[in-house]
C-alpha cells in the first residue's frame, strides 16, 4: 500500500518536485572507501578553487564591459547622468570574432603510415557530416568568442551514450561530442602554468549544475540520495561581484528567476586524475575481463585489458560526487587514448598563472576614458543651452521660482516676473564645450582600435587618408597580421581536440555510421580506423608440445589493435575571401590550368558548377579525387578507342587480304574454265580427228 502512495506522489510531482521528496533517509550515504574518495576530491576541489578566485573578478569586469554594461560599480544607479555608452568593445570583439571564424573548422586528414591513404580519404569526406551533426560550427564561434573575450580557449571531447540516430539499416547509438567548456565550471590543477601541458597536470575537476532528476536517472542507487544545493558561487561566476553572494549588485533575477530553480538542481563534481586507478569497482572488472576473453577468441591481444581490469596500467579515470558530498560514481580507464578529455590554450599567456589574457582587458580603461569624455561633452552641451540666471531680490516671487525652475527650458514658456523687476533679470550664457574633450574622444577612439588591432578601414569603413584601392589593401592584410597568432593557436588546439575525436571514434563506433558526401556514399566504424599488426600473447599456463611431448609455455599468435595516427591539418586563416565572384573568377582561371606533376586540370567542369551556385569551392581534396577519377574514365575511354582503330585497321586488312583472295580464286577459277575449255577442245579436235580419220579410211576402202 505504501509503495502505491509514493508512486502516486511520484505521478503528480512537478519539476520542483513535493515536500515529501525533501525527507531525508536514514541510509548511510556513502560506503567508508568511498568516503575517503569524496574527502580527498572536496579538499582537492576548494584548493583549486581558492586559487582561481583572483582572475575571476577580471573575467566578470571584461563580460560586463563586452555585454555594454560600462557603469555598473562606477556610480550609484539613481545618480541622474547621461551614462554615456558607446560599446566600441562589443563592436571590435565582434568583428574579430567574425574573421576568426569565417573558415568552416573542418579538417583534412594526411596518411602517415603506407596503406592508410583509403582511411584518411574516408575521414576527409566523412568528418564535415559528422561536425555537422554535432552542431560544431556554433559551439566553435562560442568557445572563439570567450577566448577573445577572456583569453582561455577550452574543448571538452568526449562521448555520449545515450544519443540515437540512423535509420532504418544504418540506425546506431553513442555520438562523440566536442563541447566548449564553460570558464566557471573548469578547475585545472594550479601547479600547471601553461595549458599546453595540460596532459602533465594531476588532476582538473569540473563542476557543473544538474536537476535532481538528472541524478536519479544516470546513478539510479546513489543519484537518490543526492539532496538539492544553493551555493552557486563557484561557477556562477558572473552573476556576482565578489565572492560574497549577498552583494549589492547580484541579480538573482537574471539567473535564477525568483530562486526556485536552486531548490531543484544540485553540484556535479566530475574529478579527472592521471595514473593508476584509485579503485576498481566490479562492474568496470566484469567488463574488461568480458572484452579479453573476447578478444583472445578473435585472436586479438587481450594484455591490456587484463592490465586493467587489475588495475595495474596507468590511464585517465574519473570521480562522479555530488556538491553535498554523495560518491555517485568512480570510472576507471575512461578513454582508450589515455589523456584528459579536454584541450586548451589562452591566447595571451600569463607566466603567473595558466588563464591569460584576451583581447578585452587592456581595452577596458580606454572604454571608460571615452565615455566619461562623452558624458562631459552631452553635460557640457545641456549646460550650454541652458545656461544659470541672475535675478534681483523682489524681480521674482517665492511663487514664481518653482515655476521658472520647471518651465524655463521648455519652448514657448510663458515665464512670470513680479512688477517692474523684467529689468532686473538676466540670462547667463552657456559654456562652449572644449575643443580638448573631443580631441580626446578621437584619442581614445583610436586607442580602441590600436590595441586589438583592428582599425575602421579593416571592418570596411572608408578613410580620407586612402585615396587607392592597394592601400585599402595594403591596411586590410596588416589588420589580418594580428590575427595570425591566434589563428594559429586556435588550429593547434583543433588538432588535438580532431586527434582525440578520431581516437573516440576506433573506440565507440562499432557500427558504420554511412554519410552521403559527393555523390558516393562514405561509412566510418571501428573497424575500418583500427589496423593490426602480428603479436604474441603469453597466456601465462602450460601446454604440451606436439613434438617433444613436453610443457611449454602456452604463448599464442595473436594481432594488435592500435589506431593509425594521421597528419591533421585546419586551417582557419583569418582572412579568407568571402565574395562570390571572387570564387567563380579564380575557378574559371584555374579550370584552364594543369597540375605540372601529373598534367590534369586543376579543377573540373563540376567544381565550377558547384562555385556558380554556392559562392564558394569545394575542397580541393574532393576535386582532385574527381579529377583522378575522370582522368582514369577518360584513360579507358580512350584506349578502347584506340583499341577500336586497331580493330578497324585489323579488318581492313582482313577486307583486303579477302579481297586478294576472291580475286585469286577468280583468276584460278577463271583458267580453270580456260583450262577446261582447252581440254574439252582438245577432245574435240580428237574426236574430230578420229571422225575424220575414220571417215578417210571408208572412202578409201570403197575406192
Amino acid at each position: 500500500m505504501a509503495s502505491v502512495l509514493e508512486k502516486a506522489k511520484d505521478k503528480f510531482a512537478g519539476i520542483f518536485g513535493t515536500d515529501e521528496s525533501k525527507k531525508q533517509s536514514n541510509e548511510p550515504i556513502n560506503t567508508p572507501q568511498q568516503q575517503k574518495l569524496v574527502a580527498m576530491v572536496q579538499r582537492d576541489f576548494e584548493e583549486f578553487k581558492s586559487t582561481r578566485q583572483s582572475i575571476e573578478k577580471h573575467w566578470r569586469q571584461e563580460q560586463q564591459f563586452y555585454m555594454g554594461d560600462h557603469w555598473k560599480g562606477l556610480r550609484p544607479e539613481s545618480a541622474l547622468r547621461p551614462n554615456s555608452k558607446d560599446n566600441i568593445i562589443g563592436s571590435q570583439v565582434e568583428s574579430i570574432v567574425g574573421k576568426l571564424t569565417g573558415w568552416s573548422p573542418y579538417p583534412d586528414f594526411e596518411a602517415q603510415e603506407e596503406g592508410d591513404e583509403q582511411k584518411a580519404a574516408d575521414l576527409n569526406d566523412y568528418m564535415p557530416y559528422e561536425l555537422r551533426q554535432i552542431k560544431f560550427q556554433q559551439k566553435y564561434i562560442r568557445a572563439v568568442r570567450r577566448m577573445v573575450i577572456h583569453g582561455p580557449l577550452i574543448f571538452k571531447t568526449v562521448y555520449d551514450p545515450t544519443v540515437e540516430g540512423g535509420r532504418g539499416m544504418n540506425r546506431w547509438t553513442g555520438q562523440n561530442d566536442i563541447i566548449p567548456v564553460d570558464l566557471g565550471t573548469f578547475f585545472p590543477d594550479p601547479r600547471v602554468k601553461d595549458f599546453i601541458n595540460l596532459q602533465d597536470m594531476g588532476a582538473i575537476i569540473v563542476k557543473s549544475r544538474k536537476t535532481l532528476e538528472y541524478f536519479k536517472e544516470r546513478w539510479q542507487g546513489q543519484g537518490k540520495k543526492v539532496t538539492s544545493d544553493d551555493d552557486t558561487d563557484d561557477i556562477e561566476i558572473f552573476n556576482h561581484e565578489s565572492t560574497n553572494s549577498e552583494g549589492f549588485n547580484r541579480d538573482y533575477g537574471a539567473s535564477y528567476g525568483t530562486g526556485i530553480e536552486k531548490s531543484s538542481t544540485a553540484g556535479l563534481i566530475e574529478y579527472w586524475y592521471r595514473g593508476l586507478p584509485k579503485m576498481i569497482s566490479s562492474d568496470d572488472k566484469e567488463i574488461f575481463n568480458e572484452q579479453a576473453e573476447t578478444k583472445l577468441m578473435d585472436g586479438k591481444d587481450p594484455s591490456e585489458s587484463l592490465a586493467k581490469a587489475n588495475g595495474d596500467m596507468e590511464g585517465i579515470h574519473c570521480i562522479y560526487i555530488s556538491a553535498d558530498g554523495v560518491f555517485l560514481e568512480h570510472k576507471a580507464y575512461v578513454y582508450d587514448h589515455g589523456k584528459y578529455p579536454f584541450t586548451a590554450r589562452t591566447l595571451y599567456p600569463d607566466e603567473r598563472n595558466v588563464w591569460g589574457k584576451g583581447f578585452v582587458r587592456d581595452m577596458i580603461s580606454p572604454q571608460i576614458m571615452l565615455n566619461k569624455f562623452a558624458e562631459i561633452a552631452v553635460e557640457t552641451m545641456a549646460k550650454q543651452g541652458n545656461g544659470g540666471m541672475m535675478y534681483e531680490e523682489g524681480a521674482i516671487t517665492s511663487k514664481q521660482v518653482n515655476t521658472w525652475k520647471e518651465m524655463r527650458s521648455q519652448p514657448g514658456a510663458m515665464l512670470p516676473v513680479a512688477t517692474g523687476g523684467i529689468a532686473r533679470v538676466k540670462e547667463l550664457e552657456g559654456i562652449n564645450v572644449p575643443s580638448t574633450v573631443f580631441n580626446m574622444l578621437e584619442y581614445y577612439k583610436e586607442m580602441l582600435q590600436k590595441l586589438p588591432g583592428q582599425f575602421d578601414s579593416a571592418n570596411g569603413q572608408a578613410s580620407s587618408n586612402v585615396t587607392s584601392g592597394e592601400q585599402a589593401k595594403s591596411l586590410m592584410a596588416a589588420a589580418s597580421t594580428r590575427l595570425n597568432t591566434v589563428t594559429d593557436t586556435i588550429e593547434e588546439a583543433l588538432q588535438d581536440v580532431f586527434e582525440q575525436y578520431i581516437e573516440l571514434m576506433a573506440q565507440f563506433y562499432t557500427t558504420e555510421r554511412v554519410a552521403r558526401v559527393t555523390g558516393r556514399s562514405v561509412s566510418v566504424s571501428r573497424d575500418s580506423l583500427v589496423s593490426q599488426v602480428p603479436s604474441q600473447y603469453d597466456t601465462g599456463n602450460t601446454a604440451i608440445d606436439p613434438m617433444t611431448n613436453e610443457e611449454v609455455p602456452d604463448i599464442r599468435d595473436v594481432t594488435e589493435e592500435y589506431v593509425p595516427t594521421f597528419d591533421i591539418l585546419v586551417n582557419i586563416s583569418s582572412d579568407k575571401p568571402h565574395d562570390r565572384e571572387y570564387w567563380i573568377q579564380m575557378a574559371f582561371n584555374m579550370l584552364q590550368m594543369q597540375d605540372p606533376v601529373t598534367q590534369l586540370p586543376m579543377i573540373d567542369g563540376e567544381a565550377v558548377r558547384y562555385t556558380i551556385q554556392n559562392g564558394r569551392m569545394e575542397p580541393m581534396d574532393v576535386i582532385k579525387r574527381r579529377v583522378q577519377e575522370e582522368s582514369g574514365l577518360q584513360q579507358q575511354i580512350q584506349q578502347m578507342q584506340e583499341q577500336f582503330g586497331q580493330l578497324q585497321q585489323q579488318n581492313q586488312q582482313m577486307q583486303q587480304q579477302l579481297g586478294e583472295l576472291t580475286s585469286q580464286k577468280q583468276m584460278q577459277e577463271q583458267q580453270d574454265r580456260e583450262f577446261n575449255q582447252q581440254v574439252q577442245q582438245q577432245k574435240l579436235d580428237i574426236e574430230a580427228s578420229k571422225v575424220a580419220g575414220g571417215l578417210m579410211n571408208q572412202i578409201g576402202g570403197g575406192v
